[in-house]
């Protein structure tokens, strides 16, 4: 049985994404509400505005669809980091794509946040190494592998799937208090999409 949906928001920007990748936008036709290409002055008009201020055209997909892949996305990471630990048990889930429709009624991202502490075998360390030496091997592009932007300065990495689109944030955070002591924070994101006619909007 599925989890209750949470509307979630992603850590990085719409402003990441345009930063680094531009969908191609198609001439001479436009995506309908049903995901088909075809003809429409409104649902073009639509697309248009969202892609101006996105800096991408919008694909059209199903919620339930893009949420599996976020999780798929996040099974991967957990196996690349190779640690026997405690993992926060959380589903990714759909939530607002603010820049264009911040009332959430056609237009959504998907994000899963989650983290693993209490390692039994393996070390916070090494998984952090371990991403370094296999996001690149998979197709992922790190675009920042350095310093938290914060006092204690802890260990981050982000990095990009080109072809998805997908983003990825890990922070190793080594200052804690309280029972777990550190832990490496992930944060699974992808960008806008836009949900087909006839979807049960917003996701249950």
């Amino acid at each position: 049985m599925r989890k209750q949906r949470r509307r979630l928001f992603p850590l990085l920007g719409t402003s990441a994404v345009v930063a680094g990748f531009l969908l191609v936008g198609v001439v001479g036709c436009s995506v309908s509400d049903s995901g088909v290409t075809g003809k429409g002055k409104g649902s073009e008009d639509e697309q248009s505005d969202a892609e101006s201020r996105l800096g991408y055209r919008p694909e059209v997909r199903n919620p339930l669809s893009a949420e599996e892949e976020v999780n798929r996305i996040s099974d991967r990471v957990r196996g690349w980091m190779d640690l026997k630990s405690k993992v926060t048990d959380m589903e990714a889930a759909a939530g607002s794509c603010e820049a264009v429709d911040p009332d959430y009624t056609k237009y959504f991202v998907v994000n899963h946040p989650w983290s693993v502490h209490n390692v039994e075998e393996g070390s916070l360390a090494q998984a952090m190494q371990n991403l370094r030496e296999r996001l690149p091997r998979h197709g992922w592009k790190i675009t920042k592998d350095g310093k938290m932007n914060s006092k204690a300065g802890d260990p981050e990495i982000v990095a990009v799937e080109p072809r998805t689109h997908h983003f990825l944030t890990v922070q190793w955070r080594r200052g804690l208090t309280g029972k777990v002591s550190e832990l490496i924070s992930v944060d699974v994101d992808s960008r806008c999409y836009r949900a087909p006619k006839g979807t049960d909007f917003p996701p249950r």
